[in-house]
């Protein structure tokens, strides 16, 4: 690996630039690699999208720009996608990864490689909320390092655990079930 830049797209209180560390610190903390996470959003309220990067690399990182070509995109909400375009700059051989019910195709990402997972089922049957708002964020981080294969399901799980002390434990079941019913093309 090169370089991995990772583009997510959520709405503010779902977590996704806290998802963005925590994926950048397990590719550091347990394989060795350099990793960056950083946020970008306008007006800082619930709801508003938002966009957050994690690069991960063999190499020192001195970019700190926003992630303009992505290999990969991350989306935790499906209907960021008829009001931001998610998908600009995506790199021809790249990947999304959304939270949906629905299929790629009905998504309008036919030729494309996507991976859709529901998440949202997967945290509302965990009854996973946090400040009133269902938790997303980690809960798919189970589905992303099962297609990308940044680190193992153990060492995120030990991650979130950590992260999360009060309710690390039901965060890391989230991740586990999400990684189980992710399904590799």
């Amino acid at each position: 690996m090169v370089l991995l830049e990772i583009r997510w797209h959520g709405r503010g209180g779902q977590g996704a630039i806290t998802a963005a560390q925590i994926l950048a610190e397990a590719a550091y903390l347990y394989e060795g690699k350099y990793a960056t996470a950083s946020p970008s959003f306008g007006a800082e309220r619930r709801g508003a999208p938002i966009m957050a990067s994690t690069r991960i690399s063999d190499n020192k990182i001195y970019r700190r720009s926003q992630i303009i070509n992505p290999d990969v995109v991350i989306i935790l909400d499906d209907t960021l996608i008829k009001s931001a375009d998610v998908t600009s700059g995506l790199k021809k051989e790249g990947i999304i990864i959304i939270n949906s019910k629905k299929d790629k195709g009905s998504l309008g990402f036919n030729s494309l490689k996507v991976y859709t997972i529901d998440v949202t089922s997967i945290a509302e049957g965990l009854n996973l909320y946090s400040s009133g708002s269902l938790v997303l964020n980690t809960p798919i981080l189970g589905a992303i390092i099962k297609i990308l294969k940044i680190t193992t399901l153990d060492n995120i799980k030990k991650l979130i655990s950590a992260k999360f002390p009060s309710d690390g434990g039901i965060n890391a079941l989230a991740a586990e079930k999400t990684y189980k019913q992710t399904k590799l093309e």
